[in-house]
């Protein structure tokens, strides 16, 4: 089973409820739409950014900017750490991103399985390069205080994916709060419900940045011009749309909570479930009209990820099918 064979599944059958993929249904906020459609300028940058755009990521990340590298997404930023960092023992928690592997297999690279405990909490006791995911895909999981610790005291280095830093229900802490052996990839395409604007960043010490600005130089060149001058334009409203976005999104986990009646461990942010659910499930879903990810993607059968990106009408009557056919 891979992503690709599943996703053309679910465009043959046409599902009226989309679950699967986590495509935000929260509209962009009008500030950054309005800022993109003032943007004449997109001519070629410098491959590390725009000083502009590493100048407002440094703003809120509390860095200086030489730390921060403009990325075609976030994916693209995890891409040019992992190759960064190709020599080295790489880890990373299950249930996992599937993208990890994906990334792994091009640039043929090993990466080791740290499996999860009670509440999908993994012991960190291994050296090596950990590439963590909190608030997690599928889960939903925050990291506690202590559990990151543990992960900055034994880790040689950390790649801490934090595209869902900014929609989270509970305290979070990033590894980067406790430690400098650290890189975040940070993107807007959750927050700001732009995925298909590409933008994200690298945050890192300095011999790490450069390290990505040289993959993006060999690859795309120039991360995109016009998007980063858009979003530092906007940058500003991060906090006020963090609030708004963290709202809808915690609504919509609580309304799981109360209406799906299949066992899951309740998420601290991002917008997930990741649910127990009996055999057939994606299958007998989908014949219903209803779409969820299988388990096996993420490294656990006899689970479904489920992606909260309909309003609460439509979740309601989603949850509906799964209670009957899921559990």
């Amino acid at each position: 089973m891979d992503f690709a064979s599943v996703l053309r599944r679910i465009g043959e059958a046409g599902p009226r409820h989309r679950l699967d993929i986590g495509d935000p249904d929260v509209p962009p906020p009008g500030e950054l739409l309005e800022a993109l459609s003032r943007v004449g300028d997109m001519r070629y940058g410098p491959p590390e950014g725009l000083p502009e755009f590493r100048e407002a990521v440094a703003s809120v990340f509390g860095v200086e900017p030489g730390e921060v590298v403009a990325v075609a997404g976030g994916r693209h930023g995890l891409a040019a750490l992992m190759w960064a960092f190709r020599r080295r023992r790489l880890l990373t928690p299950s249930p996992y991103y599937p993208g990890y592997f994906e990334i792994a297999e091009v640039f043929g690279l090993g990466l080791g399985l740290v499996e999860s405990g009670d509440g999908w909490l993994p012991r960190f006791a291994e050296r090596g390069v950990y590439v963590v995911n909190y608030p997690n895909n599928p889960t939903g999981v925050v990291l506690p205080r202590e559990r990151v610790r543990e992960l900055v005291d034994v880790a040689e280095f950390v790649i801490s994916d934090e595209i869902y830093r900014d929609i989270v229900f509970t305290e979070f802490t990033s590894p980067l709060d406790m430690s400098p052996n650290v890189a975040v990839v940070h993107s807007f395409s959750k927050v700001f419900s732009v995925p298909g604007l590409r933008l994200g960043a690298v945050i890192a010490p300095r011999e790490v940045a450069r390290e990505v600005a040289r993959f993006n130089k060999a690859t795309i060149n120039v991360p995109p011009t016009h998007a980063q001058r858009a979003v530092a334009s906007v940058i500003d409203i991060l906090p006020r749309r963090r609030r708004e976005v963290s709202e809808i999104y915690r609504g919509r986990a609580e309304l799981a909570a109360r209406l799906l009646r299949l066992r899951f461990v309740k998420p601290g942010g991002a917008f997930y479930i990741f649910a127990e659910a009996g055999e057939g499930c994606f299958e007998k879903a989908l014949g219903r009209g209803v779409s969820v990810l299988p388990g096996e993607l993420y490294g656990r059968g006899g689970h479904v990820r489920i992606a909260l990106v309909e309003g609460e009408g439509a979740l309601s009557e989603a949850f509906s099918v799964l209670n009957e056919v899921c559990r």
